[in-house]
């Protein structure tokens, strides 16, 4: 299965959970988590181990025609359990206890928007084969989003064990990332591809995480990790990279929202890159 830009039969021949080896959990203890690392890192693992609704939803659509897109799905809905699996296991080896039915509770809350979206993408894939192309740009949006997210974290961190960790989750999102938004390239060859994107992203286009998590939590998280000078660098270096994709010239979606979250909830506190750890558990 050829893809240009991307080796999609090495990735399938050595998909894998992401590898834990040499990381000592038991020392991540000795570093505690602050308050806002551990809401981070909570937000992060639930969108994380999400991913199987996510799947569900996008097997009702016509991606689930093209060979190549199902092929990378099965591999990547393994590899991002095991990214929230993960990320739960450093949680709970911080002190912070994770529910066993956590998955189960997140999605009982899930807003209807997410039902809505399924729904919706169904509907236009009855109409247009295009819809494969939004899938897959959203999909880049999301990965590019989350891997950058990642780095953000690992490099505010004090906890050395959490940044490497973030480091090897983030080099799997680059996969991912790099999946998507080659896929994507290829839909986008056709002008009706393009403008359908376009309509639907520039209408319907929501931040990682909308849907699933609250309003007020994805607001958070938004200018947790992009409220400084650096994420408006980090935001406008995502705009600029999915604007390279055919017809998305016009993509600034990141940046505004980033502008539109500050304009709510003020500029981010300096205590909240300092990242002091929890006094008590």
């Amino acid at each position: 299965m050829q893809l240009p830009g991307f080796d999609l039969e090495k990735y399938l021949n050595h998909s894998k959970k992401v590898d834990v080896g040499g990381l000592d959990f038991a020392a991540a203890a000795r570093y505690p988590l602050s308050d806002d690392e551990v809401r981070c890192l909570t937000y992060m693992m639930d969108i994380e181990s999400h991913t199987i609704v996510y799947l569900k939803g996008i097997l009702n659509t016509c991606a689930v025609r093209d060979p190549q897109t199902t092929a990378f799905l099965s591999c990547w809905a393994y590899e991002e359990f095991f990214h929230g699996r993960t990320i739960g296991q450093l949680l709970e080896a911080c002190g912070v206890p994770v529910a066993e039915d956590r998955v189960v509770e997140v999605q009982k809350k899930t807003s209807w928007r997410e039902w809505f979206e399924q729904l919706g993408a169904s509907i236009i894939c009855q109409i247009s084969d295009h819809f494969h192309g939004v899938y897959l740009t959203w999909g880049a949006i999301s990965e590019l989003t989350t891997l950058e997210g990642y780095g953000i974290l690992a490099g505010r961190t004090a906890n050395p064990v959490l940044a490497d960790l973030l480091r090897r989750l983030a080099k799997d999102e680059r996969r991912h990332f790099s999946f998507y938004y080659n896929k994507a390239k290829q839909q986008l060859t056709h002008r009706n591809a393009q403008r359908l994107a376009s309509f639907i992203l520039k209408k319907f286009w929501l931040p990682v995480g909308e849907g699933v998590k609250p309003d007020s939590e994805v607001d958070w998280m938004n200018r947790f990790i992009l409220g400084d000078s650096f994420g408006a660098q980090v935001a406008a270096r995502i705009d600029a990279t999915i604007a390279k994709l055919p017809g998305m010239e016009w993509f600034n979606l990141m940046s505004r929202t980033r502008e539109d979250t500050l304009r709510r909830l003020g500029p981010l506190a300096p205590r909240a890159l300092e990242l002091a750890p929890q006094t008590t558990r």
